[in-house]
């Protein structure tokens, strides 16, 4: 019997390409010995990708003086990490692009927020042992997959999600009374579809995961959970002091985080959020 999460995934006919350039960054991600050759083969094959990534690498953001007129410049000039994370950003853009302003509107809230969260798992993974913040920025990006899908394939439009929502449903619990599933869940169906490594499955399945209990890669799905806390808070006007009081006990366990830790990444990813370039792609 077919899950209804499974059902959103079979109806993701047009997206054979986009996840299978995704997928190949990922896999560079995990290979020590890829090259600036093989990332510049990969993001070169995709015409429109690679007019995106330069396009943004010559914004003001940027300020470079000269325009920077190939991929191997740009990799010479900002490094390999840097242009492979921005090629993949700009690649899962498509995924969150609307056909009504409301959809727009809906979806443009949720791919800045995509960025923050990927913003916040990378420099949360730099502080946390065992983690690579280069796996935790992309489970950041794609933590909310899910959504997009299910308000293009879930057979209704996600606004009756919101409604519930403003009824003060939370929002997993509203997804499941209108798709029958959530977006976590179609995330991490989505993700195993696609082939993706299983702790970033894993990650992106389980990033409202309540405890540790039955996960293969706790600390990585732990930096997400928090990252993705933490970037909701930071679009908030007001902000508790003892915010870290609502996160699951587990993540602060598992991270081996303080309060004072907590409170000072939390700071860090504030001016991340601020000053990175890649933070210009979600505006």
């Amino acid at each position: 019997m077919m899950t209804q999460a499974e059902s959103v995934v079979q109806k993701v006919k047009d997206l054979a390409a986009l996840p299978q350039v995704v997928h190949q960054i990922i896999h560079l991600t995990n290979n020590p010995n890829a090259s600036v050759k093989d990332l510049e083969r990969l993001i070169s094959i995709d015409q429109g990708m690679s007019m995106r990534v330069l396009n943004t690498v010559n914004s003001a953001y940027y300020g470079f003086s000269r325009k920077i007129a190939s991929i191997k410049d740009a990799v010479v000039l900002l490094g390999f990490k840097a242009v492979r994370n921005l090629a993949m950003t700009v690649s899962v853009f498509d995924l969150f692009v609307g056909k009504t302003d409301r959809q727009n509107l809906r979806r443009g809230k949720w791919w800045r927020h995509s960025i923050d969260t990927a913003l916040c798992a990378r420099l949360i993974a730099s502080q946390a042992a065992g983690v690579s913040p280069d796996e935790a920025y992309t489970a950041g990006l794609l933590h909310d997959i899910g959504k997009p899908l299910l308000d293009r394939y879930g057979g209704a439009p996600y606004e009756q999600v919101e409604d519930l929502m403003a009824q003060g449903i939370p929002e997993l619990a509203a997804e499941r009374q209108v798709y029958g599933c959530n977006h976590a869940e179609v995330g991490r169906a989505v993700s195993q579809h696609w082939g993706f490594p299983d702790k970033l499955v894993e990650a992106i399945g389980c990033h409202h995961a309540e405890s540790a209990d039955g996960l293969q890669d706790a600390p990585l799905t732990a930096v997400v959970v928090l990252a993705n806390h933490v970037a909701h808070l930071l679009r908030q006007p007001d902000m508790p002091d003892t915010w870290w009081f609502e996160l699951p006990a587990w993540i602060a366990d598992t991270l081996q985080l303080s309060p004072q830790q907590l409170q000072s990444l939390y700071l860090g990813c504030e001016v991340e959020i601020q000053s990175s370039p890649m933070a210009a792609l979600g505006r």
